[in-house]
């Protein structure tokens, strides 16, 4: 069983979808009118099946959601980064699969999910298995004929299937196959964020999210950018439609070397825990400088040592209104938890979910 290549049923505008990670703000503060599909994690793999952990309030609470917004979808994701271990045994044979979806079917229904979105960072990637590539299309399809055949009996409802997936190409050409995933995914989530961080091999500052490569980028470094890698996916057999292009609510920070060199791609000594969007705003409001990078079209500050980049309004509203207009399915967020729900940035909560949401029903 195929999966519709159109964008899904009862939704007329791009579709919204957000993670939703953590208790804080809790589910009744968010406004869902924003999402057309909130994915609430992280569960784990344990012992070949999924393991909720500490998440059943959250869960409960977030489906919930779904009688003050009736238009709402709310998926269970299992893994994360580095929360994906178990997967490479679950998609190794016939019983492991069947025994890891008899779960997933379970706990969807315990919970009243509408799906289950697979977060594995990343297939035949780090763990030295490549039949893990194919593995996991068996599971992918397995998932399917269980839903046509039982699930839909036992859940009274299609249960969507979405994966979170990687955007640098080196993890893509490794990692899925592409036509054959598209057959059995109602879409998938495109991680086109931490495409630059702070290593030992990259000593410097840089974006997190950009949408285009900068003109002294090139080769390798001119496709780490969200355009690229989603039109990657296109061409290697991802209907657009599909295709729902990550943004960050993050950001990432650095200390420069050396305050006075502060551009992007200047020398960099560490780098830091991540920011929500709040306290980039509370970063400015204490005196950083704000530049906008009109190549890439993403901001970024500093002051004195610390360097950061992130989204703002206008970033935001720049990736929506390209989204729209290349025909991608939507837009995927990480994630609701870090957008500014307590009035600290904009006068209203979620200012960056607003404008998505704003870009797409216009």
């Amino acid at each position: 069983m195929n999966r519709n290549t159109e964008l899904l049923e009862g939704n007329s505008n791009l579709n919204r979808v957000c993670y939703y990670v953590s208790y804080d703000p809790p589910p009744n503060k968010l406004n869902a009118t924003l999402c057309t599909h909130i994915i609430a994690g992280f569960s784990s793999v344990k012992n070949g099946v999924v393991d909720v952990g500490g998440n059943g309030k959250l869960y409960t609470d977030t489906t919930a959601l779904k009688k003050q917004y009736p238009h709402l979808k709310v998926l269970m994701t299992v893994g994360g980064g580095g929360n994906d271990q178990g997967f490479s045994l679950v998609v190794s044979s016939p019983a492991n699969r069947l025994k890891f979806i008899a779960s997933a079917f379970s706990t969807m229904k315990k919970y009243g999910f509408d799906g289950l979105d697979i977060d594995w960072e990343f297939p035949a990637w780090n763990n030295h298995h490549p039949e893990d590539r194919n593995n996991f299309i068996q599971f992918l399809k397995e998932f399917n004929a269980y839903a046509q055949f039982i699930g839909l009996e036992f859940m009274k409802v299609q249960p969507l299937l979405t994966v979170a997936v990687a955007a640098p190409k080196i993890i893509v050409d490794k990692s899925y196959d592409i036509p054959e995933m598209a057959k059995y995914v109602d879409f998938i989530n495109l991680m086109t964020y931490d495409f630059n961080d702070y290593f030992w091999y990259t000593p410097y500052v840089a974006h997190n999210s950009p949408l285009f490569n900068r003109s002294v980028e090139k080769a390798y470094f001119a496709k780490l950018n969200t355009a690229w890698s989603s039109n990657y996916w296109n061409q290697l057999g991802m209907p657009k439609s599909k295709i729902m292009v990550g943004i960050p609510t993050y950001g990432h920070t650095y200390k420069l070397l050396d305050p006075k060199l502060n551009y992007v791609g200047a020398p960099a000594t560490a780098g830091g825990a991540d920011v929500t969007f709040t306290e980039a705003c509370q970063f400015l409001a204490s005196g950083a400088t704000r530049v906008f990078d009109s190549e890439s079209q993403v901001p970024y500050a500093f002051k004195d040592y610390d360097w950061i980049s992130y989204e703002d309004k206008e970033s935001i509203l720049r990736k929506a209104k390209w989204i729209k207009s290349q025909g991608f399915g939507g837009a995927m967020t990480f994630d609701l938890n870090c957008d500014d729900y307590s009035l600290i940035c904009d006068e209203a909560s979620f200012p960056l979910h607003r404008i998505l949401y704003d870009v797409f029903t216009s």
